[in-house]
């Protein structure tokens, strides 16, 4: 059974699997019923993409292999399903904003002035200070680049561990600021409160209000916008690469600044309220403590109670 175990044979990959089952279940009628289409080359590419590395996979599965081909097959098959869950959620965000419930921005509003902080104010003093401004809009667009290099890097220093819990993390984190989204939308801080965040949002402005009002109807990959605010994906996704990375610490050195600029950079740039930094750390608290009950015996029941191992460094 180890072998199995090796190449994402386990009853983690079944229950990620699940996962995106559902969501694409509680999305595709949405699609339907209000009349959304997906288009574009993207869209095709994108599942030619997961088809080429499930079939990789499959023919490392069913050789017999090397470690180190073990290692690469299980590489294959994480990359897919981070792909296929990214081409479910993301045009699944505009189902959600579709669904037009009444957005939730005059709370999280009213919970920024209780912890004393204005985001305009705080966006206006970024705006004043260019350099500063500069730096944080570039740690904020490295999350993408994160997402896509953390998988392999793990691989690549066999922390199979903390690379299964990424993937976790990431279906955990997404799918509950799709399913928060739907219920709860919010406009953002720059919509409600009608001032320019430093990252230029024209694209997100025109998406929300027109997934919303019905005029966004077809979706096409590679053109659409993050659209949810509370919680925040951008912290989820910082968050969970950091954490993956606590046990190798010249990467995890680095990842702090870079994420401290990311997290500060979601309010100081206008971009989101600070209380969705503070929902998403509770939301990834609970993602942790899933993972610890949960996730950890999926993937090896067997060692679900022995302490976490400690990565090969070679």
């Amino acid at each position: 059974m180890r072998p199995r175990s090796e190449v994402g044979i386990h009853r983690l990959t079944a229950c990620l699997v699940a996962i995106q089952f559902v969501l694409l279940a509680g999305t595709l009628p949405i699609y339907s019923l209000l009349g959304l289409t997906l288009v574009g080359r993207s869209a095709l590419s994108l599942l030619v993409t997961i088809a080429a590395l499930l079939t990789a996979w499959g023919y490392f599965v069913l050789t017999k292999t090397t470690a180190f081909e073990r290692r690469l097959a299980e590489v294959l098959l994480i990359f897919a399903l981070l792909l296929s869950f990214t081409a479910i959620a993301i045009p699944g965000q505009y189902a959600a904003a579709a669904l037009a419930r009444p957005t939730i921005d005059p709370l999280l509003a009213r919970a920024d002035q209780m912890l004393g902080v204005h985001v305009p104010s705080l966006a206006a003093w970024t705006r004043e200070h260019a350099r500063l401004n500069g730096v944080l809009i570039w740690a904020y667009f490295t999350l993408l680049r994160q997402l896509a290099l953390a998988a392999p890097v793990l691989a690549v220093m066999r922390d199979r561990r903390a690379l299964w819990e990424f993937v976790f993390h990431f279906h955990v984190c997404a799918t509950i600021t799709l399913v928060a989204f739907a219920l709860f939308p919010a406009a953002c801080a720059f919509n409600y409160y009608g001032f320019e965040s430093t990252i230029p949002q024209a694209g997100f402005i025109a998406d929300f209000a027109g997934a919303r009002s019905g005029s966004v109807r077809v979706l096409e990959f590679g053109r659409m916008e993050g659209l949810v605010s509370m919680p925040s994906f951008h912290v989820a996704g910082a968050l969970m690469v950091t954490w993956a990375f606590r046990r190798h610490v010249w990467v995890l050195v680095p990842l702090v600044v870079i994420n401290g600029l990311l997290v500060a950079a979601t309010f100081m740039t206008g971009a989101h309220y600070v209380i969705d930094v503070l929902g998403t750390l509770a939301m990834f608290a609970g993602s942790l403590a899933l993972w610890r009950a949960v996730g950890h015996a999926l993937l090896e029941p067997a060692a679900a109670a022995a302490p976490e191992p400690v990565p090969d460094q070679d």
